[in-house]
């Protein structure tokens, strides 16, 4: 358990060089950070959003409950790497989004969709607690549902910036399958089935079908991760331009 909730500390670490240098004032070091945030946070950001998506679904799929926990983890992690993306972007990206700071989070419209996802997240992380669960009692549940507001709100931003192509498309390949987990129509025959023991080869074909579709569409974002991450590692970040 460890081990996934050690992952969040990943983009901190890739950043990590990168900020430094900015902090201290190192030659270059604000514009090394410029040109790395949003490839390495965001794409970061993306990707815990779709481990901590992909929880109820693998439940449904195995009966597992060991990584439950790590819903509230994952979406706590989600928050603070969004959260310091928005920050860095706003501090250090002037030469791309000239003028006051506030037109580096709504300047544009996809600025402004990352802006609100990150905004989104604030009363789901204040609420992701027990205490917060009997104090809002059934009213908690409803507040949870804004995931799936932010679950649209990332998918629009990814949309303004990539059109019909690209990580949009691998975003919408590895969403059908959480999707279609969650739909009731399906993840209750599903579950009956499984405790009944039955259906096993369908279900197996099955589970290969959404695995493979989750997996098609995550692989391009760690593959971002891996090739702009170790760039700002090494503060040499790559220019997409």
């Amino acid at each position: 358990m460890w081990f996934f909730r050690a992952l969040l500390l990943v983009p901190f670490i890739l950043m990590g060089p990168e900020v430094i240098a900015a902090a201290t004032g190192q030659p270059e070091g604000v514009a090394h950070v410029s040109a790395s945030v949003a490839d390495v946070l965001g794409t970061s950001t993306f990707l815990i959003f779709a481990t901590m998506l992909a929880v109820s679904p693998l439940h449904t799929l195995t009966g597992w409950r060991w990584h439950i926990v790590l819903r509230r983890d994952y979406g706590i992690g989600m928050w603070a790497v969004a959260t310091t993306d928005l920050i860095l972007a706003a501090l250090t990206t002037g030469d791309t989004f000239p003028g006051h700071f506030t037109a580096r989070l709504g300047g544009h419209t996809f600025l402004l969709m990352g802006t609100i996802s990150t905004l989104l997240l604030v009363p789901l992380v204040i609420t992701a607690n027990r205490p917060a669960q009997r104090w809002l009692g059934s009213h908690w549940k409803w507040i949870q549902r804004l995931t799936y507001v932010v679950w649209l709100t990332i998918l629009v931003h990814l949309f303004l910036l990539f059109d019909l192509s690209s990580f949009f498309l691998f975003a919408v390949l590895l969403s059908v399958p959480l999707a279609l987990l969650r739909l009731r129509v399906v993840s209750r025959p599903w579950k009956a089935a499984r405790q009944a023991r039955s259906h096993r080869v369908v279900r197996g074909v099955a589970a290969v079908a959404l695995v493979a579709m989750f997996v098609g569409g995550t692989v391009p974002f760690v593959q971002e991760l891996a090739s702009k991450g170790s760039a700002a590692f090494i503060q040499q970040p790559v220019d997409d331009e």
